[in-house]
């Protein structure tokens, strides 16, 4: 059988070995993955070379990471459909354009599935292939044959990429690589995040140039690239890119004009809160301050995202609405409503970024109430009912955020150290109280509301509706408040602030 081969240039041969150590490729000799990558390529007679991510991380002295890239000549879809079958994984079609495959392969694990893509060599130059790529520490690339072939395989290094992993440094591999793809801009940022990286002057010129460009590019996969830098810990130093070189007014413009709100900065205290949501995400994980059973609250999801990312996106945008709500009175800054002005914003910007319902509507709930927290550690005593209303206002009346309650007090404990520099032994002491009675009683047997949403149409003749959700929200308010403690005194309270309303728009009879 004739082997396919894709030509290395005698140009582009720069090896890395200086900088690989033999006994960090040998090893991959050993991965399955590789081994069934090599075994089909030696049946088929097809040229097959391993680049980016893997080469990447072991240039940089990093953990390898359950993603491969490879490059071929020949049938990508039958090569790939055999690799499959030898992993015994799953085979589909990943790029239509690019006529890329995918292999994922769950059995080794579950909990991190093994992924392999297949791309075409590009003019059968995987020299010219390389430089094309996003970033010279992903420019590399090595034969799978010659790799079982010899202890010390050669590197291909065209763009010097190991030469800039030794330097920590993140560098476009030309030009034109945000111009070809403008996601890369947002990867560029997460990069250096992940992996304690510095940007070159030329590559951050580059992304300023063409940080507008992201507009093209869909939704979803702004999301995604998004979720990968909250997942990552150093979220803060990243966000704070997006500002400085002008992305977050493409992909969030809601957002822009943090740094200065009337000589207030929002954006520092929102970085701070993201820092101290990491720092107590780092504390649950060694079992303090709040021990058991916070483990694994934050190991759980909220539909396919993770909670802790979930959490950190929380403690971002928490005070999203104050730039629309401030007001200066007597000299005083004061923000007066943006806890729902920042609940209906992050709703919509999360919406444009395609997030699922469930995510959208538990973030933007988050939002909405985070105050909540503050107002019971204002009362000397919490009764039962109160911690009861507190915890079906942040999950919802129907239960539909289920645990957003638990976020609302770590968000609390987080947007206090931001503010105070320090923590709150008393907003501890309550926190603690509150999760007690989440764990101890309220998940067992959630109390019921004073009054129900039928109850209230019934009492004041009203028609279903967004009228009695925000009613149903004000009595919660005043039982946690202390102002309202048994039912008379809802529909009292509720009488005289629905006669408040009652020419307003939203009021609505039956």
């Amino acid at each position: 059988m004739t082997r396919r081969t894709i030509k290395a240039t005698a140009k582009g041969r720069q090896t890395a070995l200086s900088f690989f150590k033999g006994s960090s490729l040998k090893a991959l000799r050993e991965d399955p993955a590789v081994i069934a990558v090599h075994e089909t390529a030696e049946e088929e007679g097809t040229e097959v070379y391993l680049v980016g991510g893997v080469l990447r991380n072991i240039a940089l002295n990093r953990p390898l990471v359950p993603d491969y890239d490879f490059v071929l000549v020949g049938d990508v879809q039958l090569f790939t459909s055999r690799v499959a079958g030898r992993l015994r994984g799953t085979a589909f079609l990943l790029d239509k354009e690019t006529t890329s495959y995918r292999v994922v392969v769950k059995s080794f694990d579950a909990s991190a599935p093994l992924t392999l893509d297949f791309s075409p060599g590009k003019d059968g130059d995987i020299v010219r292939d390389l430089k094309k790529r996003d970033f010279t520490i992903n420019a590399m690339a090595v034969s799978i044959s010659e790799l079982f072939a010899s202890d010390s395989p050669p590197v291909l290094d065209p763009c010097k990429g190991a030469g800039d992993a030794k330097k920590r440094l993140l560098r476009a591999a030309s030009r034109k690589v945000f111009k070809e793809d403008p996601l890369r801009v947002l990867r560029a940022v997460r990069l250096t995040q992940q992996y304690g990286l510095a940007m070159d002057d030329e590559t951050v010129d580059l992304i300023r140039e063409s940080s507008s460009l992201l507009k093209k590019t869909s939704a979803e996969r702004v999301r995604d690239e998004l979720i990968l830098i909250f997942s990552h810990p150093g979220t803060s130093k990243s966000l704070r890119l997006l500002y400085d070189y002008g992305v977050i007014k493409t992909i969030l413009p809601g957002l822009e004009g943090w740094e200065n709100i009337d000589g207030y900065d929002l954006l520092s205290h929102a970085l701070k809160t993201v820092d101290e949501a990491e720092a107590l995400l780092k504390d649950v994980s060694r079992g303090k301050p709040l021990q058991e059973p916070l483990i694994g609250h934050f190991k759980g999801s909220v539909g396919s995202l993770k909670r802790s990312v979930f959490f950190k996106i929380a403690a971002f945008l928490h005070d999203t609405g104050k730039p629309y709500a401030a007001r200066r009175e007597e000299g005083r800054l004061r923000f007066i409503g943006h806890d729902f002005e920042g609940g209906r914003m992050v709703k919509d910007a999360l919406k444009d970024l395609k997030f699922s319902r469930k995510v959208t509507g538990g973030l933007s709930n988050l939002v909405k109430n985070h105050h909540r927290v503050f107002n019971l550690a204002a009362l000397k005593e919490r009764s039962f009912r109160a911690k009861g209303h507190f915890f079906r206002a942040a999950e919802g009346e129907g239960g539909e955020y289920g645990g957003t309650g638990v976020d609302l007090i770590c968000l609390a404990l987080a947007d206090a150290r931001a503010t105070r520099r320090a923590e709150d032994p008393e907003l501890l002491d309550v926190a603690r109280e509150l999760l007690e009675f989440y764990y101890g009683s309220y998940i067992k047997k959630k109390p019921r509301p004073l009054l129900s949403g039928d109850e209230i149409m019934k009492t004041f003749g009203l028609s279903e509706g967004r009228l009695v959700g925000e009613a149903m929200e004000r009595v919660s308010e005043g039982v946690e408040n202390g102002v309202i403690k048994n039912k008379k005194e809802a529909i009292s309270y509720l009488k005289e602030w629905l006669s408040r309303k009652a020419s307003g728009p939203d009021f609505q009879k039956k």
